[in-house]
């Protein structure tokens, strides 16, 4: 490959944990990859400080998921709470790293939940991501849509029952963005000893824009096997994953709407 690819040995993949279903498979995709790419796996975990300042109001108040009972907020019992998430998070990330060892430390923060992962994802290689937080449901969260929206670092987003799954299957556009997926895809697929399958799509260019792309991808990936399918410029892009789904789906940052689309995992390079 003609350049250095945007994931380097000694960095770190920070992983978002809440202890809930989406949050364990982003943590074992996550420390999948740093086992990839030797990096460091840091798991973390926010304190949502609005939730805590909330519990300081006399009006607030929860409803029982199981009895159904109105019952008022309490400080010291929501502070228990986050202490035994903590501690649940923690035997996960034990669990999973010891069946896919890695360099790896845990760290909790306290504040607002976006601006906290934000700050903690600088510089990271890559940040990984439950789908839909605690609540069981196909669309994304609040806190993935604004990470989503805001993040500099490639962004990996995983159902329950996702996983990452090879190869990889990118979408490539020819834009200065679908050129960092397209190493970044690369590099995973080549450290794997995996194939890569990448979707030609012209956006508003003539059809006759696949063969440069084409060339383009060529050019930049070097040894890796390669399968291209070609979507024409008016056609659906979301039609043509469907008929060759199977693998985590790798998008430039501007095709960002796809995520909300695919149900499957997603790596989002800005």
């Amino acid at each position: 490959m003609s350049e250095r690819p945007p994931v380097e040995q000694n960095q770190r993949i920070l992983v978002a944990l809440d202890a809930s279903p989406q949050s364990v498979a982003a943590l074992r995709a996550a420390a999948e990859l740093a086992a990839l790419l030797e990096a460091e796996l840091e798991g973390l975990f926010i304190e949502d400080i609005n939730l805590l300042y909330l519990c300081g109001l006399p009006f607030s108040h929860e409803i029982g998921s199981y009895t159904a009972k109105r019952r008022q907020l309490d400080n010291l019992a929501l502070e228990r709470q986050l202490r035994a998430v903590a501690a649940a998070i923690q035997q996960a990330i034990n669990q999973v790293t010891t069946q896919t060892p890695v360099r790896w430390r845990f760290q909790v923060r306290r504040g607002p939940v976006v601006d906290e992962l934000l700050a903690a994802a600088q510089n990271a290689a890559l940040m990984s991501v439950g789908r839909a937080g605690r609540i069981r449901r196909r669309s994304l969260g609040s806190t993935v849509r604004s990470l989503v929206d805001q993040s500099r670092q490639p962004l990996l987003i995983l159902g329950e029952d996702n996983r990452l799954v090879y190869p990889l299957i990118l979408v490539y556009t020819g834009t200065p963005a679908a050129e960092r997926a397209l190493l970044f895809a690369a590099r995973l697929a080549q450290r794997k000893g995996s194939g890569l399958r990448v979707l030609l799509w012209p956006r508003d260019e003539p059809d006759e824009g696949l063969a440069e792309l084409e060339a383009q991808v060529r050019a930049r990936v070097g040894d890796v096997a390669l399968t291209l399918i070609p979507v024409r410029h008016d056609g659906s892009v979301l039609a043509a994953l469907r008929s060759h789904d199977g693998g985590t789906l790798v998008l430039p940052g501007e095709q960002s709407a796809l995520v909300a689309e695919h149900t499957g995992p997603v790596l989002l390079v800005p």
